[in-house]
């Protein structure tokens, strides 16, 4: 039987190529629709951390070509950022890109190579995309393990049923089911889906140890 990890490997690798542009080696739309979802994640973090703290350490699930962390560096938006996905040619491409930034390849969701609050904040954008089957119930089981290996915030966007426009190969959420149903599982479940009509983001806390 494929894998998840699979069906996603298979998806993005024929994607990249040094000639193609970040944001459509990662299929998204636009690099705008790209941009108004990192900012979803920036004014959560502005509003959970005080300049006063050290920088958070952020994992960056699907992280791609790590756009995120040029755009929270273009915001002077601080952290220790650790990019991971599961796509090999995708690492190697983003190590090429941006030489030096801190990038390993690994599956987060079922064999995770970091210890539990490893990280102050884990970023999840996209990676639910993709129509595999059993879209909810990986979803249901992937963001609990992101909450416990991190300390203060998860952000997770996904595509949202109102979509107009559907495309055949994605999978399309209900965001009030999929809070509900994660609302055991975190101290706050927050959703936001007021930047683009085809998307929304969940900012979870995890509950305390």
């Amino acid at each position: 039987m494929t894998s998840n990890a699979e069906r996603i490997r298979r998806h993005y690798e024929p994607r990249v190529s040094r000639d193609r542009a970040n944001h459509e080696i990662l299929d998204w739309g636009s690099r705008e629709g790209q941009l108004l979802r990192f900012r979803v994640l920036a004014d959560a973090l502005r509003r959970e951390f005080s300049p006063a703290e050290p920088p958070p350490r952020l994992l960056d699930v699907g992280c791609g070509m790590t756009d995120l962390a040029d755009y929270l560096d273009e915001q002077r938006i601080p952290v220790r950022y650790l990019g991971v996905d599961l796509t090999l040619a995708v690492i190697q491409e983003a190590r090429r890109r941006q030489p030096g930034r801190a990038l390993v390849q690994a599956d987060v969701f079922t064999r995770s190579p970091f210890q539990p609050d490893s990280f102050d904040v884990a970023y999840c954008s996209g990676v639910f995309n993709l129509r595999l089957g059993n879209n909810r119930d990986f979803v249901l089981a992937a963001i609990p393990a992101l909450l416990s290996q991190t300390r203060r915030l998860v952000a997770v966007n996904m595509l949202h049923i109102r979509t107009r426009n559907k495309y055949p190969h994605c999978y399309y959420f209900d965001p009030d089911e999929i809070a509900a149903k994660l609302a055991p599982q975190a101290a706050t479940v927050e959703v936001v889906d007021n930047y683009l009509e085809n998307d929304f983001t969940l900012i979870l806390r995890p509950l305390p140890n």
